[in-house]
């Protein structure tokens, strides 16, 4: 039984939660439905993503599920915002586990909701799932631990933005545009001129993409990837499976093609 630790979660709740949200994040919050977890991303004035968290509705507000040392900035990002809107935030204390549909013990049962509990699968990964729950339930399931989790989504190209990485890109550099962590046509939000300018203009000098590297060695974020001696991009996240460290890394896309190395091992991209 293992919990999804590296998560947390924000509870945005109140009458005017909606609206407020759909001034705050790059997703619509008319997108979002009662099945699924969405990917979405809170960016600065300047477009640059502050976090990336999964969204759900539940029990009548909005959850957010993104990297626990970033849910204090956010908070506070979030906080200055809310003026005379009828707003709450809070951080939950609640479990957080990572399920294989394919593992799933109760297979006769698609979904679990509850008051207390919600098993919601991902938008962009419908292999998996993620239970929040006030009870300890995760074990009645297989559950996923962190390193797999961590390496599933950099497999399916899920950028989990944690406290170093954070104001360090824009959405499309991430890629949340081919995402649909992004929506262009609801309007102002927190960061949206520099982000619809740059969509508009087909500009995007960098994108995030998979790789692999053979090393014994963790590859922090932030790390540089290089050409030669020209640094062309850095790792966002990454994890280790054996021998082998997978990584989603934003880099020049006019440098994806060349020899990239980090700390001198030679970067495979998928």
């Amino acid at each position: 039984m293992d919990k999804l630790e590296h998560l947390s979660v924000i509870k945005v709740s109140g009458e005017d939660a909606s609206e407020f949200l759909q001034g705050q994040m790059t997703q619509s919050t008319e997108t979002i439905n009662n099945d699924l977890l969405h990917l979405t991303s809170f960016c600065n004035p300047q477009g640059r993503v502050l976090a990336t968290a999964l969204i759900q509705t539940w029990n009548e507000a909005y959850y957010l599920i993104l990297s626990s040392d970033l849910t204090d900035d956010l908070i506070t990002c979030l906080s200055r915002y809310i003026l005379r809107s009828k707003v709450y935030l809070s951080k939950e204390e609640i479990n957080i586990f990572g399920i294989n549909v394919t593992k799933k013990n109760n297979s006769d049962q698609s979904l679990i909701q509850s008051k207390n509990q919600s098993l919601r699968p991902l938008a962009n990964d419908d292999s998996r799932l993620i239970l929040l729950s006030d009870l300890d339930e995760g074990k009645k399931f297989h559950t996923i631990n962190k390193e797999d989790w961590i390496i599933q989504d950099i497999n399916t190209g899920i950028p989990l933005i944690s406290k170093i990485n954070s104001l360090k890109y824009i959405p499309q550099m991430l890629n949340l545009d081919d995402l649909n962590a992004i929506s262009f046509t609801k309007g102002c939000y927190t960061g949206q001129e520099v982000v619809a300018r740059v969509q508009h203009r087909g500009k995007i000098k960098q994108r995030m993409y998979q790789l692999e590297i053979e090393t014994d060695d963790f590859l922090s974020p932030q790390i540089e990837v290089r050409n030669i001696d020209k640094k062309v991009g850095s790792v966002v996240i990454s994890a280790r499976n054996n021998n082998i460290c997978h990584a989603l890394a934003v880099i020049n896309i006019n440098d994806a093609d060349k020899n990239l190395s980090i700390n001198g091992c030679k970067v495979n991209l998928n």
